[in-house]
């Protein structure tokens, strides 16, 4: 029997050292950028053309749903609440939502449309109100008036483009078809999705990717990519690109609230003119999501850039349209901004993220203005809910969020050339031996551990049954020898009907299940305004740093296909 143990233990051991070789996924981009303004040209119409995204050049990442796979190019939502599932846009997304746009024009700005009636592995069973939900945008994007509508269902989900990528087979899919997300979004939350209550949580992509031994653990690695240096994003799964990765870097445990676990404290904001002011002097916190594209700072804040660059408030746009003289004196100054992120203490635990003014030179078209033109990607925000650091900042920030030690790390992003090769490191899951060897065992040694073990275990189970045949034989000799007559004692049984029980659900730090429309003809694509409590984690502030290391893989599933 000890040897039993033993040989069992040792199978375990060398499966987790096995695991230990197990690499990040890093997710290609599209390398498809949004059309560049001609020279000398202030504003044209959206054209027939390959370009994403209708307020800014962003670098989007390939996906295949749907059986035949159809292809849709996503941007990554690192929203804890939002990002549970994959967002994709239907085709009411263009011949509804906006039937002025020319329909080649509209999706391929919108990263390509999915039609789930081309879908033979579509389903939508055992889902209530075929599928038609709210998305979970509560406790972060709608407080910026970004909700709306998605029709759900299960699908295909491959990662990449003919890549050799993991392929779930049963991802559930959100399709959208309102402006307020132009693009779909490929989630990273490690948060199940729940519907009209928490019975039946949804495992998110990250969390399938991981339970199937497909990344070594709930982590990943993010970076927008810039347009103006002619670099695009860098996503990686499990672990992150060191290529990518600047050495000015701070770790900050995740936020109280489940829902904005990317919260840093935003200390100051400057720039390098001679002679300037900051532009931001308290501290605030903020929210960094890639699911919002610009910057909402606090009114007085805002009201310094205005003085400082010749800003005007469009109130009807909600926008800072710029005109070619402010744009051309901005081109001319070519501000650097510099943002001081902090952990909020008086730890000196800080990075300073740099920005050019590049990154603030976006154009934004149908169908939010008419005819393009250039802006300032600034939002007033209104009170300290809505305080958020959107996808401008990612173009220069590289954000690592590590789920098993419940803690993120932001870096200056890298920016290497074409020619540079990827340097992906993992990140394991906390407690494991890093010291422990990582050679993979051969098969034949596998096998013979394998074949030993079942033998051992064979010959351990016969002589266990002949034993206890043998004793219930010498029992039953003893029996027979007894005489006289025997009475069974009579009893009342107390055993009780049995019913299946409930368990704890997965997401229970009060958060919201989801709420039914009734169909998409009778709502409007927003969702409602009821207010939602946040709930406090009970997390340690405690700090880890991401660094190079490995860390351990526990023993998972069988793979995805």
């Amino acid at each position: 029997m000890k040897s039993l143990v033993l040989a069992t233990f040792v199978a375990l051991a060398i499966g987790k050292s096995a695991n230990k070789s197990l690499l990040p996924l890093s997710i290609p981009p599209s390398e498809l950028w949004y059309e560049e303004l001609p020279p000398n040209s202030r504003v044209h119409v959206l054209t027939q053309s390959s370009r994403e995204g209708a307020d800014g050049q962003w670098s989007t990442f390939v996906v295949e749903v749907g059986t035949p796979p159809q292809a849709v190019r996503l941007l990554p939502g690192t929203s804890a609440n939002a990002g549970t599932t994959t967002w994709v846009v239907r085709e009411q997304g263009c011949t509804l939502q906006n039937p002025q746009l020319s329909s080649t024009a509209c999706a391929s700005s919108r990263g390509g449309l999915f039609k789930s009636n081309d879908s033979t592995s579509w389903s939508t069973q055992s889902l209530s109100n075929s599928g038609v939900f709210e998305l979970t945008t509560e406790y972060a994007e709608s407080y910026l008036g970004l909700d709306g509508v998605g029709a759900y269902g299960f699908d295909t989900l491959s990662l990449g483009l003919n890549t050799g990528l993991p392929t779930s087979s049963r991802a559930l899919i959100g399709g959208l078809s309102t402006n307020n997300y132009w693009i779909g979004s490929l989630g990273l939350s490690r948060w199940p999705f729940n519907f009209s209550n928490f019975d039946d949580p949804q495992p998110s992509l990250l969390t399938t990717l991981f339970n199937h031994s497909q990344i070594p653990s709930l982590s990943w690695a993010y970076t927008a990519g810039a347009a103006y240096r002619n670099s695009y994003g860098s996503l990686t799964l499990g672990g992150y690109d060191t290529s990518r990765h600047g050495l000015n870097t701070s770790s900050f445990p995740f936020g109280p609230d489940q829902a904005k676990d990317l919260l840093v404290t935003l200390s100051s904001i400057t720039y390098d003119t001679f002679g300037s002011i900051p532009l931001l002097t308290q501290d605030i916190d903020i929210l960094v999501d890639s699911m919002v594209t610009h910057l909402w700072l606090p009114t007085t804040v805002c009201h310094a850039f205005e003085q400082a660059f010749n800003l005007t408030w469009n109130e009807t746009l909600e926008l800072y349209v710029l005109d070619d003289s402010t744009h051309e004196q901005l081109l001319a100054q070519k501000p650097t901004f510099n943002f001081t992120i902090t952990d909020g203490n008086d730890s000196g635990n800080a990075v300073d993220i740099s920005l050019p003014y590049a990154a603030f030179d976006l154009s934004i078209t149908q169908p939010y203005v008419e005819m393009e033109q250039r802006h300032f990607p600034l939002k007033r925000a209104h009170n300290d809910s809505q305080f958020t650091l959107g996808r401008v900042f990612l173009q220069e920030a590289y954000i690592i969020a590590d789920y098993g030690r419940r803690n993120f790390s932001i870096a200056q992003a890298l920016f290497p050339g074409r020619g540079v090769s990827q340097q992906l490191v993992s990140v394991y899951p906390p407690g494991f031996d890093l010291e422990a060897p990582r050679r993979k065992p051969s098969a034949g040694i596998i096998a013979g551990i394998v074949v030993g073990g079942v033998t051992l275990l064979a010959i351990v189970c016969g002589l266990g049954s002949w034993l206890y045949i043998r004793k219930r034989r010498q029992r039953g000799r003893k029996r027979t020898a007894v005489s006289g007559p025997f009475t069974i004692p009579s009893f009342t049984s107390n055993e009780k009907t049995s019913s299946p029980g409930q368990g704890a659900p997965l997401w229970d730090n009060g958060s919201k299940a989801m709420r039914e429309l009734q169909s998409f003809a009778n709502h409007a694509p927003q969702a409602g305004n009821n207010t939602y409590r946040m709930s406090e984690l009970e997390a340690p502030v405690r700090v880890h740093e991401i660094d190079g290391r490995s860390h351990p893989v526990v023993e998972l599933e069988a793979p995805l296909r």
